[in-house]
């Protein structure tokens, strides 16, 4: 299982919304007024040990990021098997499915701790983006790169399974 760096940083006793929006390198072009804006339109949600984010296959209409604690993005294999792909903690992102079609999850996160996500509908940060097409292309390609990570990711633990 891989654990990707940027989204292992230290973490902060600031669960703010707006401070881990604007932590969450995803996010990073946004100007504040354009965090803020996300902030607003966001809520926080707890989530238990254990318990599921959401599931991989179903339809994606929210992107998540981590306020607090540990997420498993795992695959289930067509044979039946689940491969962990990698953990992620505060600031993290989770749920880019919600941003491209045909926005369905490829995956799905766990909680590996008692942790807190933020909830942003899919639909709110693409008008956000939209309204700022230059850092609307800005995400777009950091989410790109993020993708291409995740993929390389999931062929390394899949090609760890497969030899096992």
């Amino acid at each position: 299982m891989s654990t990707k760096g940027e989204d292992m940083r230290p973490p902060t006793a600031d669960l703010s919304v707006e401070s881990t929006l604007g932590h969450c390198e995803l996010l990073e072009p946004l100007s504040d007024d354009q965090i803020t804006a996300l902030a607003d339109l966001s809520r926080m949600v707890p989530l238990r040990e254990g318990e599921a984010l959401f599931d991989q296959d179903t339809v994606a209409h929210t992107l998540f990021v981590v306020a607090s604690g540990r997420l498993a993005i795992r695959l289930a294999t067509p044979a039946g098997k689940t491969i962990e792909v990698v953990e992620v903690g505060q600031y993290a992102l989770s749920g880019w499915s919600s941003l491209v079609a045909p926005h369905v999850y490829v995956a799905e996160a766990h909680a590996l701790e008692d942790s807190a996500v933020i909830a942003i509908s899919a639909d709110e940060v693409d008008a956000v983006l939209r309204r700022e097409p230059e850092a609307g292309y800005q995400v777009m390609k950091k989410l790109a790169g993020l993708i291409s990570t995740r993929l390389r990711e999931m062929k390394e633990e899949l090609i760890e399974v497969l030899e096992s």
